[in-house]
């Protein structure tokens, strides 16, 4: 995982799952597996999960919890508190794939098939780095755009003062030099 040299010191997970012996089984497989420091705290239903979101790096989901009546509703309710954190959903061998296209087509970082855990590792390392590409990305565009709008606004200012200077407004005043800098 070192080109997600840039994760944080730990990589802490939120694991949303109600089956304990499922939440044993994921944390084995990360003890055993996992390359890079990580932490993480386990959370038995959504309500939980809203007040520990801060300072996350991945959530696992199970979305199958009591309160809910279908799976799709659950992630439906995890997205909107998990604001660019991947989220990796835990679905069944058999289930139709109409779960997993869901999820994937809603944002889901990957889905890992109940009890085949030997994919999780890859899968918490590729969803950290996609995600910091994206993050990377978006920065990068919004300094672009920021950039961009310094520009036309010293542009702009500079017409504003050659259109007074046309109209016959020969002084620039103090304010407008420190603008057309």
């Amino acid at each position: 995982m070192d080109s997600v040299v840039n994760a944080p010191l730990k990589v802490k997970i939120l694991i949303i799952d109600n089956d304990c012996a499922e939440v044993k089984a994921i944390k084995s497989w990360l003890d055993k597996d996992m390359r890079v420091p990580w932490d993480f705290n386990h959370c038995i239903s959504i309500k939980e999960a809203s007040l520990r979101i801060r300072n996350v790096d991945l959530v696992i989901l199970k979305p199958e919890m009591e309160g809910f009546l279908y799976p799709k509703e659950v992630f439906k309710t995890i997205e909107n508190m998990f604001f660019e954190i991947p989220v990796l959903v835990i679905t069944s061998e058999g289930d139709d794939h109409q779960l997993s296209t869901y999820v994937m087509e809603q944002g889901a970082a990957d889905i890992v098939i109940r009890g085949q855990f030997s994919r999780l590792v890859d899968a918490i390392e590729f969803a950290l780095i996609r995600q910091k590409l994206k993050t990377d990305a978006r920065t990068t565009s919004d300094k672009v755009l920021t950039d961009s709008q310094h520009e036309n606004a010293v542009h702009n200012e500079k017409q504003r003062q050659v259109l007074r200077m046309l109209g016959g407004d020969y002084a620039v005043d103090q304010q407008d030099k420190k603008n057309i800098n």
